[in-house]
């Protein structure tokens, strides 16, 4: 239990407030107050939150390397250049892999891929570039690392190859002396987006290769081959869900349900989800712990065999394969969790928690870290000891950047990586208990005081939790890091009944009850919590609502987040109406800043919207599409007008509607006409926002 709450105010100057305008379009007045506390404070903030636009992508082009790594693949591809893919063995690196291996064999390259196994140690490493070399390797394109390789791509570099770095991860001090880099996180990267994952960085070179080859759009657009691998990867890295990320995902989940890759079809089929509506948390705990599966108990290979398999019953074999060694990760995992809590049990609990032990599965220990990290709300440095080495894995908590702390205890350290969050690192295992009182003495130092805080965004009575609910929370989905599930505060709820569910009997079912109403709730992994909840007759409850479906039956309840006793330590407010800062931040990161958010709310209101703006503009698109192509496929060219701003809104709202298809392009657009669609405008949370003003 924690009883460090903080409940955001309701909004009550929202009828003064230019939000209105989404109320009076029909908008729960619920959820703009939830997402002006989180930041998003206009009205065009919301609609790009709430209904994210493909035709907000940023252009590849703004990496400053683009154009010139572009132009030295085409000339790999000319003169039929023997190219290497250097992957990741995690999900993120993998589905990087895989999207650019069929992008590169689509357009004609002479391409290779290898993905070292989680033994070798993550990123480059000499001796595979060694071997490159001797194959006659020119090229080397980097996916998901490489941007703190500086002596590996020096040798790359003396042997005559030459490296393209895509990354995502926190570069050092000095940056490689690579032939191009596209990290959007490397100072002076052009790109306005930091936080892409480097399956996204991945794609944006996919991206710019359609543009310079001018191949079909559709192959790179909603009806194409890639957003379903970036939205996996996207998902499983915990990358912001926010921005660009936030389109990537929701369009790429809508791809996924009807995807043409056999192998993520069959790992859908063997999960239970084919068919299925997805979400993004069924992503991250049902989907990317099958693959990320190979990558911690073997080799990534059999992950990247899945997404190039073309055959689906061969497919469905490596997927049932994925299954077995993921059930073989979560003995281990169970195994080196007990232990490390043993250990702990011990004595006092450290403010950072560093532990090591030579039994330990080293593709494990990052799971584990995170586990530690849920249970204590502390960092969590785990260490698998070898014969005179040790690889360990980091996981940090807000406040606590564990690449910073990592960079302090360089001199003993091998080498390190990741990011603010989340790193990997090696060692000299004479170095273990060094690196630990290094890391204890600098948090001591810094005066840094962890407390958890749940930041509530609204509080309501049981008679309002029901489905109607659900769905209007569900308008801000997907969720994940830094864009949450909206949480809950209900108070004075009876407790009914207490059980524990699972294989394991680590979860915990509550049935509580208020009034006349009812409610069930599920506390993940905190079945040993079961006689603590018993005790307690009348609780306060802080949870998100999801729908359990189960052999077609849906149930509402409630995910536990934290509870207390009832009227235990009222909870305070946030502030008296203002938004949280912190969240203010990373919405204003997504948006790229609040000048330019004010320049899109002048832009959107040169004009107010009408029907009848709308038909004329379908006609003109329609016009265009039959001018366009001789194909009757409805798929043309369109170059908006600069000086009417409004036509922007237009293809948003006909986007929205599905009536418009984005298949490629920043300006110009690639679009497709999707003739059978109709319908009704009203239908546009976009169009009746700006249609009342």
């Amino acid at each position: 239990m924690n009883n460090n709450w903080h409940v955001n105010p309701e909004l009550y100057e929202i009828s003064q407030s230019s939000l209105i305008s989404l109320v009076n379009a029909g908008l729960p007045s619920s959820i703009p107050n939830i997402l002006y506390h989180r930041g998003y404070t206009t009205p065009s903030a919301v609609l790009d939150y709430l209904r994210p636009s493909l035709f907000d992508f940023n252009s590849p082009f703004l990496f400053k390397d683009m154009e010139k790594i572009v132009r030295r693949l085409d000339k790999a591809q000319k003169t039929c250049e023997k190219v290497l893919i250097y992957g990741d063995y995690d999900v993120d690196g993998v589905t990087a892999t895989a999207l650019l291996y069929k992008a590169l064999q689509k357009f004609g390259f002479n391409v290779l891929v290898h993905i070292p196994k989680r033994d070798d140690g993550y990123g480059l490493h000499k001796n595979i570039i060694e071997k490159a070399a001797q194959n006659g390797i020119s090229v080397i394109i980097t996916v998901d690392c490489g941007i703190t390789a500086c002596e590996e791509i020096e040798l790359a570099s003396d042997l005559g190859l030459e490296v393209i770095i895509t990354d995502h991860h926190e570069p050092g001090e000095v940056l490689p002396q690579a032939y191009g880099i596209l990290n959007a996180k490397v100072k002076d990267s052009g790109y306005p987006f930091r936080h892409l994952a480097g399956v996204g960085v991945a794609y944006k070179l996919v991206q710019a290769l359609f543009v310079y080859y001018g191949f079909p759009f559709d192959l790179c657009g909603t009806e194409g081959d890639y957003l379903d691998l970036v939205a996996l990867g996207t998902i499983a890295d915990i990358v912001p869900l926010i921005g660009e990320n936030r389109i990537l995902v929701r369009y790429g989940l809508q791809l996924m349900e009807k995807t043409k890759h056999p192998g993520l079809r069959a790992l859908l089929e063997e999960c239970g989800l084919s068919g299925k509506k997805l979400k993004a948390g069924q992503i991250s705990f049902i989907v990317a712990p099958r693959i990320n599966a190979a990558g911690r108990m073997d080799t990534a290979r059999l992950a990247l065999n899945l997404f190039l398999e073309d055959n689906f019953e061969h497919a469905l074999a490596i997927a049932k394969e994925l299954t077995t060694e993921n059930q073989r990760r979560q003995a281990t995992e169970r195994k080196i969790l007990q232990e490390a809590e043993d250990i702990l049990n011990q004595g006092p609990l450290p403010p950072v928690i560093v532990l090591s032990s030579p039994a330990w599965h080293h593709g494990v220990i990052g799971i584990v870290a995170s586990r530690l990290v849920e249970k204590y709300h502390c960092p969590v440095f785990m260490i698998s000891e070898e014969e005179d080495k040790a690889k360990g894995s980091a996981r940090g908590i807000e406040g606590y950047n564990v690449i910073e702390e990592l960079r302090k205890a360089d001199a003993l350290l091998l080498n390190y990586g990741g990011h603010k969050q989340a790193a990997g690192f090696t060692l000299l295992r004479e170095n273990i208990d060094s690196l630990r009182q290094l890391l204890i003495t600098n948090f001591l130092a810094s005066g840094i005081v962890f407390k958890q805080c749940f930041k509530i965004d609204a509080q309501v009575s049981l008679d309002l939790v029901d489905f109607n609910l659900e769905q209007e929370l569900a308008q801000m989905a997907p969720f994940g890091a830094e864009n949450p599930a909206p949480l809950l505060l209900t108070e004075n709820l009876t407790v009914k009944k207490v059980q524990t569910v699972g294989k394991e009997e680590d979860h915990l079912k509550v049935f509580l009850q208020c009034g006349n109403e009812y409610l069930e709730a599920i506390g993940f992994k905190r079945g040993n919590e079961y006689k603590e909840f018993s005790a307690l007759e009348k609780i306060d409850m802080v949870y998100t609502l999801e729908v359990n479906e189960y052999f077609q039956e849906k149930k509402l309840q409630a995910v536990i987040k934290d509870y207390r006793p009832a009227g235990e330590d009222k909870a305070v407010d946030i502030s008296s109406g203002l938004p949280d800062s912190s969240l203010e931040s990373l919405a204003q990161t997504a948006a790229t800043t609040e000048k330019e958010e004010q320049k899109k709310e002048t832009q959107t209101k040169c004009k107010c919207l009408t029907r009848e703006m709308l038909v004329e503009f379908y006609k003109h698109l329609k016009a265009l599409s039959i001018h366009n192509n001789n194909n009757n496929n409805n798929i043309f060219s369109w170059q908006p007008d600069s000086a009417k701003p409004e036509q922007m809104e237009m293809i948003k709202v006909l986007e929205e509607l599905g009536i418009i298809s984005w298949l490629g392009g920043t300006g110009p657009y690639l679009l497709k006409i999707n003739s059978e669609k109709r319908n009704n405008l009203k239908n546009s949370l976009r169009f009746r926002t700006l249609s009342s003003k």
